[in-house]
């Protein structure tokens, strides 16, 4: 009963830290109002900056309604205007989208100078979404879509120009139209009007799929060392390595499409939270949050105010490099980031300290290479599983439904959370339950290691099939089972096996951020893989959690099941 409590502590303990991770800033009201929340000076105000969101999101303004950008064009020109900013309209002739309707295109600029003639753009699209697919609807007012990013950019614009310090490199705006059909501003100023950005080096697009949650930073360019070294500049950063390669992969694009096309470096982020409210009348004021808005301008105002005032920032190849960062948030503010040229020697590294200490406890006779192969088929056994678990229940939820089941986009499915983290919380049981059975066993009470060696090797095994395929989520695969081979050092050494349960915590603390984004960007139709993913760390905790320590085996180590 102790060892089940103390199990139950750890996974508490862990998800209360994951829930921790995905806590938002306090928005902050206007300096000098004299409440206690507001802004320092110099800082963003998400309360000043919600504003604009009420300002641009009176009513719908799609671009297949021309009239009803008017307004919102005027708006942002006025705004920049008052700031004491040149504002410049780029417009082009009509274009005829992918659904067979025309229209000109305008974009509006501004800029801040520098002294060293290089710029970081801030991009973000003035546009709502029309009705464009089934799950959609019309009459969007584009409160966060893409209100967040105007929104954002205006404010950082206010605290840029309010500022006494001297900027050595530029900081320009970019507005575009016709985002939401298709990217349309924005490839026609890279196709058409590239020359007027030779003095960019960086670029950051604001965006969102959705009304709250953490301003996820889920995309970079390629060759993105440099490029993470400057977000690092970021108050409470939020992003996951394995997101920028998942995304590479998808058919979504945003307008830093065309900017990495065109090969320049950057970030781009979105809040993801509540898929239900995205592109239908329901995206409006009253929906936004302002810990959210917050969020945006505690990420990109200091990437921003770092690239303005550094040196090291100007000039073209700057931000160049052949490889990517491995990285990922675990508490807020806490961001872990390595070159991904050290991954295979990490690995290496990792994989050999684990094969020590497993030799011990094969030595010492605390588990035998056929247990131990068996367990590692068992642990994957269930993790194909949940998958096919995952996906039974999410194609017959578009079955019930009456939705086109998609993979990546399944969405406005009733009780979607409650039924993927009821899931997600068995498939974690199931694998307790499955160690339990051991520990539990008479004839192995002094400690069979078996199931803890399989889930080791299981985890080095993944580790190594991701380091090929996605090197950005090798992080999810080697943190956790770094954690878990030096809690069951420090339990050993101590003679403390509840030490073991250390890994349990950081496995789910890091997991359960990284699990509700998923679900969150790629909806119930990918439910299949969230259970799949939860399986795969589950196995490792299920096992440290059931250990027993290093004690002498009272009989032989013995088989799964």
């Amino acid at each position: 009963m102790k060892k089940h409590l103390l199990a139950a502590l750890a996974l508490a303990l862990g998800v209360v830290l994951g829930l921790y991770a995905l806590s938002l800033p306090t928005p902050l009201a206007a300096e000098g109002t004299g409440v206690a929340d507001a802004a320092p000076a110099g800082g963003f105000s998400a309360r000043r900056a919600f504003g604009d969101i009420e300002a641009i999101a009176r009513a719908p303004h799609a671009v297949w309604d021309q009239a009803s950008l008017v307004p919102v064009r005027a708006y942002i020109r006025e705004r920049l205007t008052a700031l004491g900013l040149e504002v410049t309209t780029t417009r082009y002739p009509p274009v005829t989208d992918k659904f067979g309707r025309s229209y000109p295109l305008e974009n509006l600029g501004a800029s801040l100078p520098g002294t060293s003639g290089s710029s970081l753009l801030l991009v973000s699209h003035y546009d709502s979404s029309p009705k464009k697919r089934a799950a959609e609807q019309d009459g969007s007012r584009g409160a966060a879509d893409d209100g967040y990013g105007v929104s954002t950019m205006l404010e950082i614009a206010r605290v840029l120009v309010a500022s006494k310090e001297p900027r050595v490199n530029g900081v320009r705006f970019l507005f575009t139209d016709a985002e939401e059909t298709g990217l349309l501003g924005a490839r026609a100023e890279l196709q058409q009007n590239l020359a007027a950005y030779r003095d960019v080096n960086f670029v950051v697009n604001l965006e969102a799929r959705g009304v709250k949650g953490p301003a996820v930073m889920f995309e970079t360019g390629t060759g993105n060392l440099a490029t993470l070294q400057l977000y690092e500049a970021a108050r409470r950063p939020f992003a996951y390595s394995f997101a920028v390669d998942v995304y590479r992969r998808m058919p979504n694009g945003t307008d830093f499409t065309w900017f990495v096309r065109s090969g320049f470096a950057g970030l781009n982020f979105a809040v993801l939270d509540d898929l239900s409210y995205y592109h239908t009348p329901r995206d409006e004021p009253a929906n936004v949050s302002l810990a959210s808005l917050q969020h945006y301008g505690e990420q990109a105002l200091p990437v921003v105010q770092a690239y303005a005032r550094d040196a090291r920032y100007a000039g073209k190849g700057v931000f160049a490099s052949t490889q990517d960062m491995v990285y990922f948030s675990w508490l807020p503010g806490v961001f872990v980031a390595w070159p991904g040229e050290w991954d295979a020697a990490f690995a290496a590294l990792l994989a050999a300290a684990c094969g020590v200490w497993a030799r011990r406890e094969l030595a010492a006779g605390r588990a035998t290479p056929g247990a131990s192969l068996r367990w590692l088929g068992v642990w994957l056994g269930g993790a194909l599983a949940s998958l096919a678990v995952g996906l039974g229940v999410s194609l017959a939820a578009a079955k019930l439904m009456g939705l086109e089941w998609k993979l990546t986009y399944l969405p406005n499915v009733p009780h979607e959370r409650l039924v993927t983290w009821a899931l997600v919380l068995g498939v974690w049981g199931a694998a307790y339950a499955l160690a339990g059975r051991v520990a539990r066993d008479p004839a192995r009470r002094a400690g069979d290691r078996s199931p803890l060696l399989g889930a080791i090797g299981l985890q080095l095994l993944l580790l190594a099939v991701v380091h090929a395929a996605l090197p950005g989520g090798t992080f999810l695969f080697s943190a956790p089972l770094l954690v878990a081979l030096l809690a069951l050092v420090a339990a050993d050494l101590a003679k403390r096996p509840w030490l073991a349960l250390l890994g349990v915590v950081f496995a789910a603390s890091l997991y359960l951020p990284v699990l509700h984004l998923f679900s969150l960007a790629l909806t119930l139709g990918a439910l299949g893989g969230v259970l799949l993913l939860a399986a795969l760390p589950a196995a490792l905790a299920a096992a440290l959690a059931c250990d027993r320590g290093a004690a002498e085996p009272a009989g032989g180590a013995g088989a799964a099941g």
